[in-house]
């Protein structure tokens, strides 16, 4: 039988956590080899010493069948899951593409909307799905991801997709125990997804404040609440359906994971990496315009943001 061959690229929160768990379960599997594409200090700490996963009932260590930062040391694999960040999706995709076969589909965990069109285009051809995430996981250090989510969640699906290939990565996902779900209203878990990342990472990179902090100070919930309305406005404009509780939703969200919690967004204006503000911030101002909706508090939030980048 020909193995199934899932390569995870990145091991940052998103991408250690889930190809953590994935690795750890299929570790002697005859039938599924899992593989991560990874850099610099974290691929040498993955090769030399494994992967360490906390998670909020375990602590382990893993090895991929290959841990690289070559993909043709891999090969074509039948699911490709990309866990980079928003702005690295080119260069990034243009890396990895000796592992992109006639069957290889390609599930994208990104924040935004627009990441699945931008893979699309630069791989015409290959199968491209959706997917979403929540989940609460970060880098402790280099090879090493602690995951503090009270219920993550990892959504994926296609409208257009193979049902096939999608039963399959389900049945993948159960098999291992994890919380990953095929949905047929991916389209409406996305744009769901987006509207919790793109208004908490907006709130709490602007005012560099925890969860907590956003939700307990008056004047920054209602700043936190009025991104969510115009947020609102503009998927009403689009013609993207949300769930129709989603502002409440957002909020007891964050109510239920721990108040101390940063974004990911925060934490890279805070090191002075590259950050996501164009995709999760930028993207609802130029949206807000293009459709003529008023967005003044992401355009007052998005403007200073940019100020700390120039």
């Amino acid at each position: 039988m020909k193995k199934i061959k899932i390569a995870i690229v990145g091991t940052g929160g998103v991408g250690g956590f889930l190809g953590g768990e994935l690795a750890d379960f299929y570790a002697n599997d005859p039938e599924v080899e899992i593989y991560f594409i990874s850099r610099g200090e974290a691929l040498r700490r993955i090769r030399e010493q494994g992967l360490q996963v906390d998670t909020q009932t375990r602590s382990y260590t893993v090895r991929p069948t290959l841990a690289t930062d070559h993909a043709e040391e891999i090969g074509p694999v039948d699911y490709l899951i990309y866990c980079t960040k928003a702005y690295d999706v080119e260069r990034g995709i243009q890396q990895v593409t000796p592992c992109i076969g006639p069957e290889t589909v390609v599930l994208p965990f990104l924040n935004g909307v627009d990441s699945g069109e931008r893979i699309t285009q630069m791989l015409p051809g290959t199968e491209v799905w959706l997917g979403c995430v929540y989940v609460v996981a970060f880098i402790v250090e280099p090879g090493h991801i602690a995951e503090q989510t009270n219920g993550y969640r990892y959504y994926f699906g296609s409208p257009q997709g193979d049902p096939d290939r999608l039963a399959q990565l389900n049945d993948l996902f159960v098999r291992a125990g994890i919380n990953a779900r095929n949905r047929t209203d991916i389209v409406r878990c996305v744009w769901d997804k987006f509207a919790y990342i793109s208004p908490v990472a907006t709130v709490t990179s602007y005012t560099d404040l925890t969860y907590g902090e956003v939700l307990s100070t008056p004047t920054l919930r209602a700043q936190l609440l009025a991104l969510l309305n115009e947020f609102k406005a503009v998927a009403a404009a689009r013609g993207k359906e949300l769930s129709s509780n989603v502002v409440e939703a957002v909020v007891a969200q964050m109510e239920r994971i721990p108040g101390d919690t940063t974004t990911s967004m925060q934490r890279d204006f805070r090191a002075g990496r590259p950050t996501e503000l164009e995709s999760l911030t930028g993207y609802m101002v130029r949206e807000g315009h293009r459709l003529g909706i008023s967005v003044p508090t992401y355009e007052l939030m998005y403007e200073s943001l940019a100020k700390r980048i120039r």
